[in-house]
């Protein structure tokens, strides 16, 4: 497919790699090679761990919480639509939409 990019290059082509390369963050397996924290693949040769497997699960926590954070904004129609208000104010309408779900949720 003509302008596909695998994850790893999508972050450093835009340059957030030199930014993220300070923050600690985690991503899933197609960021290998960052600074980011990925689960751990089971070789061809060796099962993972008892310990790599909760680090997997753990990871695997942290991520779905975003991703669900991400589809309710989609939902709101903020990011399916795209954002057709000033960019300076971007930043606050998704700060409100993120306020109003945790509202809804009884967070």
């Amino acid at each position: 497919m003509a302008g596909a990019r695998h994850d790893r290059h999508a972050v450093t082509a835009c340059g957030w790699e030199a930014v993220l390369d300070t923050t600690t963050w985690t991503a899933d397996a197609g960021y290998q090679g960052t600074t980011a924290t990925t689960p751990k693949k089971r070789t061809k040769y060796d099962d993972l761990t008892d310990y790599e497997k909760t680090v997997n699960k753990t990871i695997s926590a942290r991520r779905s919480a975003v991703e669900r954070c991400i589809a309710h904004l989609k939902n709101w129609k903020i990011l399916a639509t795209g954002y057709r208000g000033r960019l300076t104010e971007l930043p606050n309408v998704i700060r409100i939409v993120t306020r109003l779900e945790f509202y809804r949720l009884g967070w």
